[in-house]
């Protein structure tokens, strides 16, 4: 069946069960303590700064957070043995295409786990970028930051911040959502600029979580370099998600997870050579016919 005919993926209420649980036995294995406050003091716009101290996966990572903000909850999810981004041991990146960076969280993730790669990081909003610059540091010269966002088009396009006053990520490009208040203006460039100012000719993982924007960074995908790429992986919110799911299944071989009731849901797409399918239950490789 088409991807255009499906209309909503259930998720199965034991299943759903299942990855609660799961979600807290992985909280309880991170540990999270603060290592010392950075900047104690909060200005209208700012919170204060603290460094923490985060143990997952056999190893211990530094980041920086903005104290009382969502950014802590980012760490919760992503900095565990099995966080939000893990992709299957077939997938070795030398190259990582971190679009939509935030503070770079999942940035330190890959980091730890692919010690080889380099990761780019593009983020344009300039309240996350400061704390983007810090992480990178922490995380190792092989972390780079790009203080622009990724499209379909390169210029200064209009932004929304969340409406949410707690959250520094959940903006939009878009002319629906956010909060229209608190409205800016935000650089974004292309993947081809991206790639000549990152010096390479391919990119071996793609993140992608940019509140909506998905569509316009695929398509624009030079189409060698997405046939190319081992594994995309992010979120999906409800702007065009048929379409972006469609052109990547032709390559990939592609899971999504979706309730009902939830606008936002994860993907992971993971090129077929590379991808171990279940057929009935049994493993096989992907190229078995």
């Amino acid at each position: 069946m088409p991807l255009s005919n499906v209309v909503t993926t259930l998720m199965n209420s034991s299943r759903s069960t299942r990855l609660r649980r799961g979600l807290d036995r992985l909280r309880n294995r991170t540990r999270i303590s603060t290592v010392r406050v950075v900047e104690p003091g909060a200005s209208a716009r700012t919170s204060p700064i603290d460094e923490l101290r985060v143990r997952f996966a056999g190893r211990t990572v530094r980041v920086r957070v903005r104290r009382d903000t969502t950014d802590i909850d980012l760490v919760r999810m992503i900095l565990q043995d099995d966080g939000e981004y893990r992709l299957p041991p077939e997938v070795e990146p030398q190259i990582i295409f971190d679009v939509g960076a935030n503070i770079g969280v999942t940035a330190i993730y890959f980091a730890a786990m692919y010690p080889d790669a380099e990761i780019w990081c593009f983020e344009p909003l300039s309240e996350n970028v400061r704390l983007l610059e810090a992480n990178a540091r922490l995380a190792g010269d092989r972390v780079h930051v790009v203080p622009y966002g990724l499209s379909d088009v390169a210029g200064l396009f209009p932004y929304r911040m969340s409406d949410e006053v707690r959250s520094f990520a959940g903006g939009t490009f878009r002319d629906e959502g956010g909060d229209p208040s608190r409205r800016m203006m935000l650089p974004l460039g292309t993947v081809a600029d991206a790639m000549a100012h990152a010096g390479v000719d391919r990119v071996d993982v793609f993140k992608i979580d940019t509140e909506g924007s998905e569509w316009p960074i695929l398509r624009s995908i030079p189409e060698p370099v997405r046939r190319s790429a081992q594994a995309f992986i992010g979120e999906l919110h409800g702007n065009e998600d048929w379409a972006f799911c469609e052109l990547l299944a032709r390559t990939h071989a592609l899971g999504i997870e979706k309730r009902y009731q939830r606008r936002c849901y994860p993907f992971v797409a993971v090129r077929r050579d590379l991808a171990r399918q279940e057929e009935f239950g049994v493993p096989v490789t992907a190229d078995r016919r």
